[in-house]
């Protein structure tokens, strides 16, 4: 739960207990009002009711009062014993989530072995004359969503919804933090571009009504984006951080292009 969202709740709470003691002492001074007003009534020669009959009646209202301050405070009491476990459980199943994504991101390969991938299905295009795409899905949290664990929890069902809209022969890597790859082989440009907006759809609908993340779906084609594979990764690469431009890149001997035979 945000810093905000702990604000918020804080603020209702505090608000409703003030409006639970207002109910409280309301009661009270009305029960106080009409003790001190009906007791002269009661205990005179003149009222209708007589003796001990009332007596009990004026003890007994007084009493009914009295218990019914109690059932409120005790039924006050259990909404907020009940009101905690809630929230325990609900920041039991947010802690289970984050984990969760968490073990799901590290799980994913990251961008060296899309680098080992990207040359052996460039090889593999190049030999039989066929094509193959390559989708980078950048991510940003949005304003909102400033706590790390938050956002990593994000990110986690962002990548488990990717994940979701792939073929079995695609697969999933993340570059970094908030980049993610996709090989996608014998997969034209055509072919990418549909893809590439069913994966939009997931994407949105993991970001929630609350938009917990912004997403872009950028695809490159080989051969009709670029016509090695060098060129392929260094699309890629800009793209990415600083930090990962920086790492060698693939052997040059693949970066003459083979000519593509028409199937």
């Amino acid at each position: 739960m945000s810093s905000s969202g702990n604000t918020e709740r804080k603020s209702l709470d505090r608000r409703e207990l003030q409006l639970f003691v207002l109910a409280i002492i309301s009661m009270l001074v009305s029960a106080a009002g009409f003790a001190v007003l009906a007791y002269p009534a009661i205990f005179s020669g003149t009222a209708v009711l007589v003796g001990s009959t009332a007596k009990v009646c004026f003890f007994g209202f007084c009493l009914l009062y009295i218990l019914l301050v109690g059932y409120l405070w005790e039924r006050y009491r259990m909404s907020c014993r009940l009101r905690q476990q809630i929230e325990s459980q609900q920041k039991r199943y947010a802690e289970l989530r984050q984990q969760a994504g968490r073990e799901f991101l590290s799980a994913l390969p990251a961008f060296n072995q899309f680098q080992d991938r990207l040359v052996m299905e460039y090889r593999r295009a190049t030999r039989v004359s066929d094509s193959f795409s390559v989708f980078v899905v950048s991510l940003a949290p949005a304003m909102n969503v400033a706590d790390e664990a938050e956002t990593t929890a994000a990110y986690g069902d962002a990548a488990k919804a990717i994940s979701r809209k792939l073929r079995r022969e695609d697969s999933l890597y993340r570059f970094s933090p908030d980049v993610f790859g996709v090989m996608l082989p014998r997969t034209d440009s055509k072919e990418a571009h549909v893809l590439s907006a069913r994966l939009e759809e997931g994407l949105h609908d993991a970001a929630g009504a609350a938009n917990r993340f912004s997403s872009v779906v950028k695809v490159f084609n080989y051969p009709q984006e670029a016509a090695t594979a060098r060129e392929l990764e260094m699309a890629v690469r800009s793209l990415l951080p600083l930090d990962l431009i920086s790492e060698p890149t693939i052997d040059t001997a693949l970066e003459a292009p083979v000519p593509i035979r028409q199937r």
